[in-house]
């Protein structure tokens, strides 16, 4: 699979100019970014998130941050939780599991987008598989953000020397 479906479907309808960066098989956006020898500050990574009434927001953070979900929920006005990766299956059915595209629009999701990504030249986007990642310019990437909130809603992520994330720590 080189990108869902309907993300390809959405970028083409909208004429977005974007290439498939191809890497080795990861499990995360952190490792997308590092297997495919990009920086992971370029890696629009997607964190679903559900209110107490059912209702998605798709947080895109970088790859190297994390989503300060209770600074999302004070933005809000109101409480947002992580949604499991057995709803996410059914959410995404042209991805592969686990593979969250981190465009929401044409699976009708609510987004919130860090103001992070806006400062970058170039921009990799999740694209619904685990070896494929979605290459466009800042001008690309503000055509697909278009009327889409951005704010700041990452904080720092703890790495330790192995590569493995540990605790996560949040500052304001």
């Amino acid at each position: 699979m080189a990108m869902a479906l309907t993300v390809g479907q959405f970028l083409n309808s909208h004429n977005v100019d974007f290439s498939l960066t191809r890497h080795k098989h990861t499990d995360t956006s952190f490792s997308s970014a590092i297997s495919a020898h990009v920086p992971t500050s370029q890696v629009a990574k997607a964190v679903l998130l559900k209110d107490q009434k059912g209702e998605f927001l798709m947080a895109v953070v970088p790859s190297n941050r994390r989503v300060m979900i209770d600074k999302i929920s004070r933005m809000m006005g109101k409480q947002f939780f992580l949604v499991g990766e057995h709803e996410l299956t059914s959410i995404f059915q042209d991805c592969e599991p686990g593979a969250v595209p981190s465009i929401g629009q044409p699976y009708q999701i609510d987004m919130l987008v860090d103001d992070m990504l806006f400062d970058q030249d170039e921009l990799f986007i999740e694209s619904g598989d685990h070896e494929n990642l979605i290459h466009v310019d800042a001008k690309q990437f503000h055509k697909i953000m278009q009327d889409i909130p951005h704010r700041n809603i990452s904080g720092y992520r703890m790495m330790f020397s192995d590569g493995h994330e540990g605790r996560h720590w949040e500052w304001e």
